[in-house]
């Protein structure tokens, strides 16, 4: 069984807080890994993940992050992360498109942490189309 949840909570731990509250208590499945139980993936972009990840919206405190996001964890969330082509500046002022996963920014972090993203390969999946592209063809059809 699954189902898809909509809210306007600003922060990833404020949503995963409020889905939580909505969802059976015999839902999920357990993360071999980590013996967590899944209860809501996300499915999420790599600009995304990195704020998720990033201390400047914990207070500008890495610690603050760590328990936030392994909170969310607690609570049975997990990403699975699509990349995108982001535009690369070179010294010599040409550009040059290379795809970004986020697999890097991931590589600091504890293992638990780590272990609550699932990165979907370049070779997996990739659709080289920004939502800002979707929102401009979508208002031009209107």
């Amino acid at each position: 069984n699954w189902g898809i949840l909509l809210t306007s909570a600003p922060l990833f731990i404020d949503k995963v807080r409020l889905l939580r509250e909505y969802l059976a208590p015999s839902a999920g499945t357990y993360d071999n890994t980590s013996l967590r139980r899944r209860l809501m993936t996300f499915v999420i972009g790599t600009d995304t993940m990195v704020r998720i990840i990033n201390p400047k919206y914990y207070d500008n405190n890495v610690d603050k992050m760590l328990k936030a996001v392994r909170e969310m964890g607690d609570l049975g969330a997990h990403f699975v992360v699509g990349g995108r082509l982001e535009q690369s500046k070179n010294n010599d002022k040409s550009s040059e498109k290379i795809f970004v996963t986020g697999k890097e920014e991931l590589v600091d972090l504890p293992e638990d942490v780590r272990d609550m993203f699932t990165i979907i390969k370049e070779e997996d999946f990739r659709i080289d189309i920004s939502s800002s592209e979707i929102r401009a063809r979508t208002n031009h059809q209107m």
